[in-house]
């Protein structure tokens, strides 16, 4: 009998993950029609050729054939969509946009090194997600056929959660190389957006947005970084490179760690949203106009393991190239998380904190091997607030 359960459970086990193979599918593309027809929720889709796919000559396609439902060309971030097509098209003034809907589970990749994607409207983004969870997109390509000025942006996501771009590349005509409104958890590693017209881009009504090791060069005209009505929005160890117009139009708290700026306007504009925010630099560099553009980045000061307060203990791990998570071991559901840069003693590093609340300053003590293992959290008076120490791995 106990043979017969195990076999039994051993089979449910198998079949379990056999459905969620068959669930997650991977689609290997090299048609600009193919890709289109591949979107969809729980699939990975890999670009396998080197071919720029032009997106609006499939989407024309379908539409003529009446194979691809419209969409919504304006609507709110609060407002559901009257469709439930997952891939739809929205008319704009001189061609169509490509629009993906409640496809969660989405992963979009090269095959081999770049694919490149390609939209021929300048009022049209390349490509648009909306309500789409678990997005990927990876070893990417855009922008649009035709130079000069457009009306739409490159990439655009609505109300879309953990959101991860890794090494893409985002150019003009476009408006902007990114429109963020309403989602939560993007992370940006490694991306370039070059060569917009009006802006670098837009992040409206969002939390967690984060962009790592990013460059964002020759991009002209108006306010480079427009955000407002969001929270936990930061740029780490990225280059500003010849940003024509006011870098910062904030409405925010935005925080900058280890950033390079050369050719940028520095100075705070109003944000287009509302009063001004303030732009948070840590250990950020300026660099002259005549100097080469390079990153000029730090290492991080605290070192992983178990940590103290003198009544909890932490156990710390790190996050990122920065953000250090401390989460109590005795409560896990309590953790939060410190940026963490400077290895120099006495030096001081402001902490991510509510715009409601008042600054802090993180002093990171230097130890063994250059890491700290004691810090201090003060207020912006010089008051502590707290200290952790170090005790073990």
């Amino acid at each position: 009998m106990m043979k017969l359960k195990t076999y039994i459970t051993a089979l449910t086990m198998l079949c379990i993950t056999l459905q969620a193979s068959a669930q997650h599918n991977t689609i290997t593309v090299s048609t600009a029609a193919q890709f289109v027809e591949a979107l969809g929720p729980d699939r990975t889709i890999i670009i396998a050729t080197d071919q720029p796919l032009n997106i609006t000559e499939a989407i024309d396609q379908k539409v003529a054939e009446g194979t691809l439902p419209e969409g919504e060309t304006y609507y709110t971030p609060e407002a559901p969509v009257s469709t439930t097509a997952q891939v739809t098209y929205a008319s704009n003034t001189d061609g169509n946009t490509l629009q993906v809907r409640g496809c969660n589970h989405l992963t979009i990749r090269s095959a081999r090194g770049r694919a490149t994607l390609l939209a021929t409207p300048r009022y049209a983004n390349v490509l648009e997600f909306i309500d789409c969870n678990d997005l990927t997109l990876e070893n990417l390509v855009m922008g649009h056929t035709q130079d000069g000025y457009c009306d739409k942006g490159v990439l655009e996501l609505d109300r879309c959660n953990h959101v991860t771009i890794n090494d893409c590349d985002l150019y003009g005509c476009g408006t902007e190389g990114f429109v963020i409104d309403g989602c939560h958890n993007v992370t940006v590693n490694r991306t370039t957006v070059h060569d917009c017209t009006y802006y670098t881009m837009h992040v409206v009504r969002s939390n967690l947005v984060r962009f790592n090791d990013c460059i964002f060069r020759d991009n002209r005209k108006f306010g480079q970084l427009c955000i407002s009505g969001s929270r936990d929005v930061d740029f780490t160890g990225c280059l500003f490179d010849n940003l024509q117009g006011p870098l910062f139009a904030l409405n925010d708290y935005v925080d900058f760690f280890c950033c390079t700026f050369r050719k940028c306007q520095m100075q705070p504009i109003d944000s287009e949203y509302g009063p001004q925010g303030y732009a948070v630099l840590a250990y950020c560099t300026q660099l002259p106009d005549d100097s080469p553009a390079t990153i000029n980045v730090k290492k991080p000061a605290i070192r992983p393991g178990l940590w103290t307060d003198g009544k909890h203990q932490y156990r710390v791990t790190q996050a990122d190239a920065y953000r250090y998570v401390f989460t109590p071991t005795d409560q896990p559901d309590n953790a939060f998380a410190l940026n963490c840069i400077s290895v120099e003693a006495n030096d001081y590093i402001l902490a991510p904190q509510s715009p409601n609340e008042s600054f802090s300053r993180l002093v990171a003590d230097a130890g063994r091997n250059g890491a700290a293992d004691y810090v201090r959290l003060l207020d912006d008076g010089g008051t502590l607030l707290h200290s952790f120490k170090r005790i073990g791995r």
